[in-house]
């Protein structure tokens, strides 16, 4: 910039540069002071690690030194027992042996089979074959007294809830394929190991 610039300002121009110039000054410095508390911070938690570490391995030492001491205690003495059988193992205290004790036996609570339950399976019993749902429908109309008054339309649903709970549930009826719709019903001691009808009680 030559002298002549320099001298085109006037005094009003070159105060609010002054003022400019303080301001980035006092910015500037600002920075400076944030700066170097950042730095001491930082030193000062380095200085507490390095402090932390040298005491932790000056110490650490001492805590093993100090574990051999432990068997250097002397046993308090024992008094005279009444002669015992011969052991091979030292002598002192034993420690007493862990009993285990049996688990609680879980008792279930057997339901009692329902009128219907027992109409079911006394009726396979009798007839000593299986039976299918047309069968069963015709017998308990005809001989079984909790089904009167009743319509053919609930006695299937009440028929199909029973075999439900027999078969599926309690395990004492088992479903058996058969030709045509549905199942024909059996009782479980009519299966051979293999889990298939016996000749004898098959339609």
């Amino acid at each position: 910039m030559s002298k002549q610039t320099k001298t085109a300002l006037d005094p009003v121009e070159i105060e609010q540069l002054i003022s400019v110039y303080h301001s980035e000054l006092r910015q500037l410095n600002y920075r400076v002071l944030s700066v170097r508390k950042n730095i001491e911070q930082l030193e000062t938690a380095l200085s507490k690690q390095s402090t932390n570490k040298r005491q932790s391995v000056v110490s650490a030492p001492a805590v093993v030194a100090s574990k051999p001491v432990a068997p250097a205690v002397a046993a308090p003495p024992v008094a005279p027992a009444a002669p015992s059988k011969p052991s091979s193992s030292t002598s002192g205290p034993r420690a007493p042996k862990k009993v285990n004790m049996p688990d609680p036996v879980q008792v279930r609570r057997v339901r009692k089979l329902s009128p219907w339950d027992e109409f079911i399976i006394t009726t396979l019993q009798t007839k000593d074959k299986v039976l299918i749902m047309s069968e069963f429908l015709d017998i308990v109309q005809s001989e079984f007294d909790g089904a009167k008054g009743w319509t053919e339309a609930k006695i299937k649903s009440k028929l199909n809830a029973v075999f439900h709970k027999l078969a599926n549930k309690k395990g004492n009826i088992v479903k058996i394929s058969f030709e045509g719709r549905g199942f024909a019903y059996a009782l479980p001691k009519w299966l051979n190991p293999a889990g298939e009808l016996k000749k004898k009680y098959r339609r």
